[in-house]
């Protein structure tokens, strides 16, 4: 993706910002000026449309705000009128609002507008908005990476060389692939690298966001629609199958989509075919199909939230991402990633983990897998905050291994029906729960010297092999 600077060279467009806010619309004029954009701004729609009608306005994209000032009216007015406007039906519009109503989303994109952006807002992220709709990508949600898809595959343990090397003999063939995995292990990183990869590289990568769409707008979205096809359709608009013709698109919590919209996926795995919705025509692509999830399908198609033809036609080859805390020897490499990534965006003279804070780093059980583990040292970088890192990851670390002493006391509760209650077994228990999670705390702070831990732990080699076995203790555990 070219950065704003070298974008800033290629173009001298127009673009149209309409808003009731003066103060807004001077900074909207100001901040894209200044990267190259030629900017023309309006307080009313009424004071551009005979200048559009004229010509005497061409603009490449119309930014608009859908709620007056005083937070009355709705997408229903100025964004339909300027949809409506033949002179400007061909002008990719997007609203750019504080609002964050779903329903004012899901009416605005219905209606035809292309995208959907929160005030405030970064240049950056409206820079890339525009690149998209002007090279007819799909805007919404940020679906597409557009052709030059381009992804580090950041690894460094047994587990990951394997999906590694499952992506590489995959990525030239056309047989979709489901990834599965939990939330903010890479599945979104596996899909790009096997995009990337592949013979389709140069070609589109579109991905689709299924839980952050509106359940309403998921079909509309994927397949597209006719003008006509329901109230506020003013205009044909293609789906997100149409933009991936020839190259790939990514399902990403493909478990949230709905009977109709499963249905409608079956078809075109099926024969690459597909109708907009409000048309009987049928449109015919081919495109490759990456699916993840971070639900378990069996457990889905058990209880008939989601289809079994459709499970096996995408799950022809599935590849499955381990959680961060089974791969901890990849720690300090993506700690070494994204302090490097960081320090260079927010200009930090940080370049590396202090000890202390990797030694927590090593010892905590990331539920939110590598995404946490990304946000925490953007947070690190940022405000260089290392004594309330360490304090919070001491009182999460502490806080697991007290859940896990109570959930043992809560199994021997709901047993004990009025009999006897063995505490010996019950102390015996949490005490060996505390034993193998201060094994495993020392294994990790010498990086699984078996000699310094037993030393560290105070008992002898053959002692500390004997326990790891009794609790299963492994590298990477």
């Amino acid at each position: 993706m070219l950065s704003v600077s070298e974008l800033s060279d290629e173009r001298s467009r127009q673009l149209l910002f309409v808003d009731d806010e003066v103060d807004f619309l001077e900074y909207a004029k100001k901040r894209f000026e200044s990267i190259g954009y030629n900017v023309v701004t309006a307080t009313s729609w009424e004071e551009v449309k005979d200048q559009l009608r004229s010509g005497e306005i061409q603009p490449e994209v119309i930014f608009v705000e859908p709620v007056r000032k005083n937070g009355s009216g709705n997408n229903g007015g100025v964004l339909s009128e300027i949809l409506k406007f033949e002179p400007a039906a061909k002008i990719p519009v997007v609203a750019l609002s504080f609002a964050r109503d779903p329903r004012k989303i899901v009416e605005a994109i219905k209606m035809g507008a292309r995208d959907y952006v929160f005030k405030p807002f970064s240049v950056r992220e409206v820079d890339q908005v525009i690149q998209n709709v002007l090279e007819n990508r799909p805007t919404v949600a940020r679906a597409s990476e557009g052709k030059s898809a381009s992804v580090e595959f950041v690894f460094g343990s047994l587990a990951m060389e394997r999906v590694r090397n499952i992506a590489l003999q995959i990525a030239d063939t056309s047989v979709p692939v489901l990834i599965t995995g939990e939330s903010g292990t890479g599945k979104d990183v596996v899909a790009r690298y096997i995009h990337q990869q592949s013979g389709l590289r140069d070609q589109p990568f579109v991905k689709v966001n299924c839980a952050a769409m509106p359940a309403e707008l998921v079909e509309s979205e994927l397949f597209g629609y006719t003008k006509g096809a329901f109230t506020g359709a003013y205009i044909d608009r293609p789906g997100k199958f149409e933009f991936a013709n020839g190259g790939t698109i990514f399902l990403d919590e493909i478990g949230e989509f709905t009977s109709s919209v499963q249905a409608k996926l079956l078809q075109v795995l099926q024969d690459g075919r597909f109708t907009r919705l409000g048309s009987n025509t049928e449109l015919e692509v081919e495109v490759r199909v990456i699916a993840a999830t971070n639900r378990k399908l069996d457990e889905a198609m058990k209880d008939g939230t989601f289809r079994e033809d459709l499970f096996y036609r995408l799950n022809v080859v599935n590849i499955e991402i381990p959680p961060l805390r089974q791969r901890r020897e990849e720690i300090p490499l993506f700690c070494d990633f994204f302090v490097r990534k960081f320090a260079e965006q927010y200009r930090s003279n940080i370049d590396s983990i202090p000890e202390s804070l990797m030694t927590l780093l090593m010892n905590y059980h990331w539920p939110g897998n590598v995404r946490e583990l990304e946000n925490l040292i953007k947070r690190y970088i940022v405000l260089q905050d290392q004594q309330s890192i360490e304090k919070e990851l001491e009182a999460k670390i502490a806080q697991r291994q007290m859940d896990d002493i109570n959930e043992v006391a809560e199994h021997y509760l709901q047993e004990y029906q009025g009999g006897k209650v063995d505490l010996k077994q019950i102390s015996k228990k949490a005490a060996s729960i505390v034993e193998k999670n201060m094994i495993k705390k020392a294994l990790r702070n010498t990086q699984w010297n078996k000699w310094q831990a037993a030393k560290e732990l105070k008992v002898s080699y053959k002692t500390l092999l004997n326990k790891m076995e009794e609790y299963s203790i492994e590298m990477g555990s």
